[in-house]
């Protein structure tokens, strides 16, 4: 599973001496999946170790370096999401380690389709799809009585060109449209064939 290099040397040096190490009520630990979930691993006792915080954070960024293809897609994104969960800073890493998260995290997805990026390949419920559109609506909407800037209009069309976009038919007027949102947002309910008699 893991490639035989030194940064795997250096992940199990670290968890040998975390499970050789006293217990103690004074320092910091978090749980850490040895074998991570994403990877195969359960949530048996022999396969959690107590980590420090820095510890924890090292490790992560080793598991970056010890895999490869979408098992290192999944670990960089789960390093990177440990300086980004709930909104709030758990880790503020330091610049070369954010570039290099943020270049790993790149990297990984490069050749992957737009439509399986998306939460590594799965995707929320009918029920939470809902929710989140009704929190995003009116006044909730960051956006909401803003307009983009031609600038950032451009920015965003350059950002989009040579990505393709999958294709949906509209079932009122049978129009093929490129892009699930703008299928909902011109057409479906919001079809112009509906209003036109």
């Amino acid at each position: 599973m893991y490639l035989q290099n030194k940064y795997t040397r250096w992940y199990y040096n670290i968890i040998q001496r975390a499970k050789s190490r006293k217990s103690t009520t004074d320092v910091y630990i978090e749980k850490h999946h040895i074998v991570p979930r994403s990877l195969g691993g359960d949530n048996q006792q022999e396969n959690i170790v107590s980590l420090t915080a820095k510890e924890h954070f090292i490790c992560h960024m080793l598991l970056v370096k010890m895999t490869t293809g979408k098992s290192k897609r999944s670990m960089a994104y789960a390093a990177w999401q440990m300086t980004n969960i709930d909104s709030r800073q758990r880790y503020s890493p330091t610049s070369r380690i954010y570039s290099l998260l943020k270049k790993n995290l790149s990297e990984t997805y490069k050749g992957v389709p737009k439509t399986k990026i998306h939460w590594l390949g799965k995707s929320h419920s009918a029920q939470t799809k809902t929710l989140q559109s009704t929190i995003k609506k009116s006044s909730n909407n960051p956006m909401w009585g803003k307009k983009h800037k031609e600038k950032s209009k451009e920015t965003i069309s350059e950002k989009q060109k040579g990505i393709p976009k999958p294709k949906f038919v509209c079932s009122k007027c049978q129009a093929t449209v490129g892009g699930m949102s703008n299928l909902l947002r011109w057409h479906e309910d919001n079809c112009p064939s509906q209003t036109i008699r």
